[in-house]
């Protein structure tokens, strides 16, 4: 197989196999010279591991490929040294190379075809880069394509059902050396606030991660950051969605090479723990076509790279359209994190009250106390039930109980996002409905903060309630062993 040098037109590489003849040895020869003299280039590939076939990279010059009878191998410096890129293609005769936009394209013996996404990190590698604490590659452009999952989930489960590459910006950073992950949380540790008790000042404030990753906008505003912030709350899998939602994959910290996927989305909206939502969920939009800014921060110190997103070639929305939807969707997230903020405002202080109630269990301020949080729950609820269906506990009981404001605003987003284009005029109207029922719900919350909530302050002051109350005898070791 002969392949001729994108970059110089005297230039050419040559894979010879002689295996037919028993001769296993490989074979890749280089001219410089239109062919008068040859250079035998082989080093690194093992003996006995003929070549079927040679490939320069289209972007750098020097980059080579080489498929042989056991897999794949590269050469950085123009085939004067080779080294195994086999990852995890399996041992197999690969018969041709073919390198198309930044992908490595191999045609195996009897294991289909193979490729291998995305090359710029071997297209920007230099040798000093091995001996750098951090380094941070330059992303090639994203496309802003996503590929469909199916209903449910589910692209198919099929063992003939191919992998499609990442949906997003691929990111990938070197580590000299691994970063200790920290350490998970033991067994029965809660968080200030889990069992319905206040939260102290600053508790849910974490030290900066050792390892961080963040996206810019143009305006060099953060869009996205992982690890993302704690949600204030605990929350299951699949809290939000009807089918689930993917949880957030931590960030990998191995000495060497690492990959980091950018799923295109902003931050999503705040979510209701525990409260199922049906046709939309708590998602960031996509971002829009232009040019953004990568920040990986290691141990304190940042680094920075370069992102394009492209539109997808196949759609004709214009960059106007594309525009114009992700206003109205930032819109609709921010809203939602409202309605879902407010009600797990009111859930922590009826937490709070609950608490507090069972604390006083007994005591003589019980009544009078009880009774001044049964009425701030009462107008709390009348809020609450506005906002969010109470009663859907489960992903099936949203299609047994009215959806309420938080799923219309999810739902309206989930419409909005369906296809790439400019919202409809139905959308804008459906979304200035919302927006004024979400207003008078607000209003009313925000009087409660203003009146109720002192009032009931007020009442547990007056009552001169004690910081701590004794247990009774035998109750003290019986709440000590649950």
């Amino acid at each position: 197989m002969i392949e001729p040098s994108p970059f110089d037109a005297g230039t050419a590489y040559v894979a010879v196999q002689r295996h037919k003849m028993d001769d296993f040895a490989p074979y890749i020869f280089k001219t410089s010279d239109f062919g008068k003299t040859w250079t035998t280039l082989t080093n690194g590939i093992p003996g006995g591991t003929y070549v079927h076939s040679v490939r320069e990279d289209k972007k750098r010059k020097g980059l080579l490929y080489a498929g042989t009878e056991s897999g794949v191998y590269f050469s950085l410096n123009d085939g004067v040294d080779w080294q195994s890129l086999q990852t995890n293609l399996p041992v197999c005769p690969v018969y041709d190379l073919y390198v198309h936009n930044d992908d490595l394209i191999a045609a195996t013996h009897g294991r289909s075809f193979w490729i291998l996404d995305d090359l710029s990190p071997l297209q920007s590698y230099k040798p000093e880069i091995a001996s750098d604490e951090v380094h941070l590659y330059s992303p090639r452009p994203a496309n802003r394509t996503m590929f469909g999952s199916g209903f449910g989930g589910g692209a198919g489960s099929g063992g003939a059902v191919g992998q499609n590459p990442p949906a997003g910006a691929v990111i990938y950073y070197s580590l000299r050396t691994a970063i200790k992950k920290p350490e998970a949380k033991k067994a029965g540790n809660q968080a200030p606030g889990d069992s319905g008790e206040p939260r102290e000042a600053g508790a849910s404030e974490a030290k900066a991660p050792p390892l961080a990753l963040e996206i810019l906008d143009s305006k060099g505003q953060v869009v996205r950051k992982y690890p993302a912030k704690p949600p204030a709350t605990e929350e299951a899998p699949g809290d939000d969605e009807g089918f689930g939602r993917e949880r957030e994959r931590p960030l990998p910290s191995e000495a060497g090479l690492n990959r980091y996927v950018w799923d295109l989305r902003y931050e999503g909206s705040s979510r209701v723990p525990h409260s199922p939502l049906w046709a939309g969920n708590t998602d960031g939009p996509i971002a829009i076509p232009g040019t953004y800014q990568v920040r990986l921060t290691v141990q304190g110190k940042s680094y920075s790279a370069p992102l394009e997103i492209k539109s997808d070639p196949r759609i004709t929305a214009t960059q106007q359209d594309l525009e114009k939807q992700f206003d109205l969707l930032l819109k609709i997230r921010d809203r939602l994190t409202q309605t879902h903020d407010t009600i797990n405002q009111i859930r922590d202080i009826r937490g709070q009250i609950t608490a507090l109630n069972k604390r006083l269990e007994g005591q003589p301020q019980a009544k009078a106390v009880a009774e001044a949080g049964k009425q701030l729950d009462k107008k709390m609820t009348e809020v609450e039930e506005v906002l969010v269906q109470t009663k859907a506990k489960s992903n099936q009981d949203v299609l047994n109980y009215p959806i309420r404001l938080n799923n219309y605003l999810a739902a309206l987003g989930g419409v909005v996002a369906s296809a790439d284009g400019a919202p409809t005029q139905a959308s804008y109207d459906v979304y200035e409905m919302l927006n004024k029922q979400l207003d008078e719900q607000l209003g009313k919350w925000k009087q409660i903060l203003a009146t109720d909530v002192p009032a009931y302050n007020d009442v547990v002051h007056k009552q001169d309630v004690p910081a701590i109350i004794l247990a009774k005898p035998g109750e003290a070791a019986a709440g000590a062993t649950e």
